[in-house]
């Protein structure tokens, strides 16, 4: 081998131990025998999941999973230490799914009955299916274990909520972020299961038949083997299952309760705190009328005593320069009334002597003196004027007069 050329290496991950013939159910005082023998083994890569490959040999058909393969293969990948770092938690992941699908040498002593083909396919009706043709060239479907595959995407329709149930983190509802529907589906996944077991040159029989050939100790042994795991992969998960589903009874029945409880303390403090409001309510109302009553009473007080002191108020100070404006109006329209009766008193003389003396001497002057159609038109105006103006004065003082009680 030459320096420069690398040399390959092949690390081992995992290590999986392939039931050839079934293992006999034995007794408490009974060893267990060695019934497993060597033979070649052919490893198919599944087409429909990467993660799962099929073995196939002189006893038959097994199917195993590997959960752990994305995980490595994205650690052997990458090529930043944070990804390398991740090694732990690679070995912290579940361990390789290992299925006995077919089983064609129950026991050691029985012949050989290999499988000639297989295909493996996929079927809305039927899921991951194997077709196998046994060395009678019979052609058999075997189901695959789901557990392998990824499971599908939720609906559309089903909405971001519907796929995921709700998270609690009780352990009647199982892991943390675990809907209690997953948690048990995981309680009732199964394993493991009872191979499909093929009599040689007759075909396929049920889960405990081994041969014609095989002596009737064995027979029970492989009867006791099916029952055995019958009983661990269905019966005892069923029962861990209705446990659990009591547990979550009763743990939803208290809850129920306690809720009930909360309820009834709720409508009760209601009930209390609307008591308490109507209480508040006459109170306050109580209050409020007793406080106006206590405001109007200080009012009045206030009043008196502003009323009662030396010092005038700003209020009675503008009262008074008011009354002090009306005097001053009063006085100049007292006088304007005197200025008007001198000029009516001026002019009545002014007419007498214009008549010549006495009263019938002005009679008789008046009918002498002429005046024109204009002249008495504009006499009669200014009298009426001056009338008007005497009249409005007059009311003016009466309504002063009575305004302020003089």
């Amino acid at each position: 081998m030459r320096g420069s050329e690398s040399v390959p290496s092949l690390y081992v991950f995992e290590c999986v131990e392939l039931e050839l013939t079934l293992k006999l159910a034995t007794g408490d005082d009974e060893e267990p025998q060695e019934s497993d023998f060597t033979c070649p083994i052919r490893l198919h890569r599944d087409p429909l999941c990467q993660h799962r490959y099929h073995c196939t040999h002189e006893a038959g058909v097994h199917s195993v999973g590997l959960p752990w393969f994305n995980k490595l293969h994205q650690f052997l990948g990458s090529a930043d230490e944070e990804n390398r770092d991740s090694l732990q938690e690679l070995a912290a992941e579940k361990r390789c799914i290992v299925e006995h699908i077919l089983c064609t040498r129950p026991l050691a002593t029985s012949p050989s009955a290999p499988v000639r083909g297989f295909l493996v396919t996929s079927d809305l009706s039927l899921g991951a299916t194997m077709v196998c043709v046994t060395s009678a060239y019979e052609c058999i479907l075997l189901p695959l274990l789901s557990s392998v595959r990824p499971p599908s995407p939720p609906l559309l329709c089903s909405g971001p909520g519907a796929a995921a149930g709700p998270a609690s983190g009780s352990p009647a509802r199982g892991p943390p972020d675990v809907s209690f529907e997953r948690h048990m589906r995981n309680i009732l996944a199964r394993g493991s299961a009872n191979p499909l077991v093929l009599r040689s040159g007759d075909g396929a029989a049920g889960g405990g038949g081994a041969g014609a050939a095989a002596p009737p100790p064995e027979w029970l042994q492989l009867l006791s083997r099916a029952t055995q795991v019958f009983r661990e992969e269905y019966i005892l998960k069923q029962d861990t299952a209705c446990e659990e589903l009591q547990r979550r009874a009763r743990l939803l029945a208290a809850q129920r309760h306690a809720q009930a409880q909360e309820l009834a303390a709720c409508h009760q403090e209601r009930r209390s705190l609307r008591e308490a409001a109507e209480r508040l309510a006459v109170k306050y109302d109580d209050a409020r009328y007793r406080q106006d009553a206590m405001a109007r009473r200080v009012r009045h007080l206030a009043g008196g005593m502003r009323s009662r002191l030396p010092v005038l108020s700003d209020s009675e100070k503008d009262m008074r320069r008011e009354l002090q404006g009306v005097d001053e109006q009063l006085q100049h329209l007292q006088a304007a009334i005197r200025q008007v009766a001198m000029k009516r008193e001026y002019q009545k003389l002014q007419v007498d002597k214009a008549g010549g003396g006495g009263p019938g001497a002005g009679l008789a002057g008046r009918g002498a003196v002429a005046l024109n159609a204009q002249q008495k038109k504009c006499v009669q105006g200014v009298l009426r004027e001056h009338g008007e103006q005497i009249a409005t004065m007059m009311k003016q003082i009466k309504d002063i007069k009575n305004h302020f009680s003089f």
